[in-house]
This record gives C-alpha cells, structure tokens and sequence, in this order.
C-alpha cells in the first residue's frame, strides 16, 4: 500500500494554531478556579488593605468568573474604619469584583489587584465617621481605581436615624499620577434631584483641594477652593451659583465653628453683603445677609429655581436649625413698602417668618406675627398673621385710591392669609380693622368667601389687592 500524504493548507495550519492558542490562553485563564477558596479570602483582605487602605471583610461566597474580564465576585462584603479595638461597619456590598492582572494567575500568592468593583452597596456614615474619612480622603488614594455603582449613602445622626440619602450611580476614585491628585467623580442623585461631583486635592506645595457640584434641575452649582491647615484653622473660599443668584463666600474652620463672610456676591444684578457662622455640634446656622434692593414681587413669582428648591424638600429637613436675617435697603418696583427685614427660621422640619417686617415711609409698617410655610396635600403652602400698623391713614387711602365716603381714621389692619405657593393663589382668610377681636360683618365675610372660592375672583397683582381693599372698608360695620 502506498502512503496516502494529506497535504494542509496554510489556512488550515493557521486555524489549528489559532484554535491551540485561544484553547490554551482559556485554560491559563481558568487557573484561577483551582485556588484554595479559604485561603484566596484572606490574601484578597490583606491585598485589598495594603492596595487601597480599606479595611473589607470579605465573605466566602467567592467565584472566579472570566468575562468581561477575570475577575473574582465576592458577595455580602462588609466594609470597616481602621479602628483596631471596635471596628465600626461602614458599608454592606451586595456585588464585590475584584479584577486582576492576568500577569498573574499562574501563582495565586502572587496575584495582583488592578481595580475593583463594588454594587448594590449601602454606605451607613455618621458624625462619628468624618474624622475616619477626612484622614483617608486626605491620604494618597491608590492608582488602581475603585468603582462603585447602583449603591447608597445614608447619612444618621446619633440615634441612628437617616437624615438624608444619596443615591449613587457612578462612582470613580483614584490617585492621579500626572496630576498628583486624589481624584473622586461622581453622579447620582440628593434627594431625588440628580447631580453630578467632582472633588480634587494636590499632593504638592499647594496641598489645597477643590469640589465642583451641580445640580442641572435646580439650576445650581457649588464650587469649593480650600487651602491648606495652619494652626488648626482651615479656610477657603466657596461659590455657590443659583439661577441669577451667586453667594461667594470666604470661610474658617475653627474646631466646632465655621466662620461666613461676603462681600462679592450678586442676586439679580443687586449688590449683596452677608456674615455669619456654623455651628456644628450641635448643627446650628445664624447668618445675617444685607441687600442694597430687592424685586420682591418677581421673587415670588417668576423664580421658578427657588420654588424647585422648595418642592424638592431639602429645606424641610428636621435636622436643619438655622435662622437667617435678610436686611433690604430698598425694595423696588413696589407700591406701598421701601424697605424690609426678613427673619427666616428654620426648626426641626417647619419654617416660618415671624418678626418679619415691611416699612412704608408715608404709611406705616407692616408686621408678621405668626407664620408657617409647609406642605399641605403636596401643595406648599404659607400661613400668616400680619397687623399693618397705619402712621399717615390719608396716605394709605391715597394709595389705595379709595373713595372719599368709605375713609374713616384708621391705625390697624389685622388679617391672616393663605397663600398657595406652586398656583400662585393667595386667600384672605380674616380681616379685622382696629379691633382685632372685633367681629367683621356679614358683608365682608362674604367678600371673604367670594375671593376663597371664587376662580374668577383672585388677588394676582396691585390692582386685584386695590379692589379686594376697597370692597372690604366699604362693606365694613363701624
């Protein structure tokens, strides 16, 4: 029998080649699943702390996978501060993969880290926690980037009760060795509002850092400089931007107590000057802000930035203890007042205006007594009690154009409204001249009654407040 040659193409050789080569590569990549599961927990915990300086608690629900690219999953991660004696959980990780060098699968001591993973996580932060954060944020970071996604942060007071949530999308940190920067990018929403992070700081002479903020829906950015510790007393200098609003503002870190102070800051082509300071155990802001005019009117209606703000809740948080002093030099493109002082508190969830007060140079002023500003059926609604103390009541009447026969001498006005932010619908709800226990008449009640129910019959500008005035001193008894 002769011998029977089988001649192969050179493609032939080169797919059996090709195919010998992916059949090893996959076979040098499945290494991995042969590592003694016990021991690989504990060398991916010390690796995973000598690389990054994060304390994880790694649990033995651990699988080698090779796409997208090898990488081991853990699940059920805890993640802890570097107390020794207590450790405290900060964090529980639903999803953790750890990627790795395929440099080094063949010994599984020598594996080596490139980056990790982590999803579905909540990060459980308290007071307590900041001084633990400040000091790794304020350390160099790894070049090997850290990735969170899908997850949370709850922010607790002492009583372990969540004070807010951020929700976070994306997640990047690293150190950058061009740049010799730690380096944190982030997106995510605060309080259901989406914002996107950045925050930067320098290894070099400078040492400073830097955070830029912005929240697309509310037309608002935060951008922060600060310089570099001396004598325990941290500084810096922060802009915030809110629609036509811009608050620059130096400050000084001094232990418990943050220092406010501006004189560069603008609110709609206005002038504006304001200090005060921070209290932060417990949280508590007093700032006193000084305004050479102010368009209240177009404020109230045609700020669709502030109403945002408002709607979204954040201001209406129970932790949040402030009281803000606004001083108006001037008000502008209004009829009756030409100055103003404002008092805005906030208390353990409710807000109010009281004290606030309205100055007319030719009629008088005009005083809240009792306020309060919340939701009320997902409507934000304001209450308040105001007496308008009458000076000069010839020129009150001269303008309020009020007819000759309806202008007796008068020295109060007492009235309560409701006024419904998001419709821009304000009510009267009860009007008393002089006498405030004085019972108006059935008349003026009805007027009441015809402006509270009426869609036709509603106070929107000057004229509107003209006739409703009018209509109640001409129907008033007495």
């Amino acid at each position: 029998m002769k011998n029977i040659k089988i001649k192969i193409s050179n493609f032939n050789k080169y797919l059996i080649l090709f195919i010998t080569l992916l059949f090893l590569y996959l076979f040098y990549l499945s290494i991995p699943a042969l590592y003694n599961k016990e021991t690989l927990q504990k060398e991916l915990t010390e690796k995973l702390l000598s690389d990054f300086n994060i304390n994880i608690s790694l649990s033995s629900d651990i699988k080698y996978l090779i796409l997208p690219s090898p990488h081991i999953l853990v699940k059920n991660v805890k993640i802890f501060d570097d107390n020794k004696d207590n450790p405290k959980e900060l964090s529980q990780i639903k999803n953790l993969r750890i990627f790795i060098s395929q440099k080094s699968l063949l010994n599984q001591k020598n594996i080596k880290i490139t980056r990790f993973l982590i999803k579905d996580a909540n990060f459980l932060i308290q007071k307590d926690d900041f001084e633990y954060l400040n000091n790794f944020i304020n350390q160099k970071f790894s070049e090997k980037k850290i990735n969170i996604k899908n997850s949370n942060i709850f922010f607790k007071d002492s009583n372990n009760e969540t004070i807010s949530i951020f929700n976070i999308n994306n997640f990047k940190l690293f150190y950058d060795q061009n740049k010799l920067e730690n380096l944190i990018i982030s997106e995510g929403k605060l309080f259901k509002i989406p914002f996107t992070f950045q925050w930067n700081k320098k290894f070099n002479s400078d040492s400073g850092s830097e955070f830029f903020m912005e929240l697309k829906k509310l037309l608002m950015n935060i951008k922060n400089i600060s310089t570099p510790t001396q004598n325990e007393v941290n500084s810096g200098k922060n802009t915030l931007s809110l629609g036509n609003f811009k608050f620059v503002t130096n400050y000084k870190i001094e232990k418990n107590l943050i220092l406010l102070d501006s004189k560069e800051s603008k609110l709609i082509n206005n002038e504006i000057e304001y200090r005060g300071e921070i209290h932060l155990k417990p949280f508590d802001l007093n700032l006193n802000i000084f305004l050479e005019k102010f368009n209240i009117n177009k404020f109230i209606n045609k700020s669709d930035t502030y109403k945002e703000l408002l709607y979204s809740n954040v201001l209406f948080n129970k932790n949040l203890s402030a009281n803000i002093a606004f001083d108006i030099e001037r008000v502008v493109k209004n009829k009756l007042f030409d100055s103003a002082k404002f008092f805005l508190k906030f208390d353990n969830g409710a807000i109010n205006f009281n004290n606030s007060y309205l100055i007319s140079k030719k009629i008088g002023k005009l005083n809240v007594d009792n306020s309060s500003l919340r939701f009320i059926e997902d409507q934000l609604i304001f209450k308040g009690n105001f007496d308008f103390q009458i000076k000069d009541y010839k020129e009150f009447y001269k303008s309020f154009q009020t007819p000759k026969r309806n202008r007796k001498k008068l020295n109060n006005i007492y009235f309560d409204i409701e006024y419904n932010i998001f419709e821009n619908n304000l009510k009267v709800v009860e009007i008393s001249l002089d006498d405030l226990n004085r019972e108006p008449s059935d008349s003026v009640k009805s007027i009441l009654q015809q402006y509270s129910n009426d869609v036709d019959s509603k106070i929107e500008n000057w004229i509107d407040l003209k006739i409703f005035t009018n209509k109640v001193l001409e129907n008033y008894a007495g």
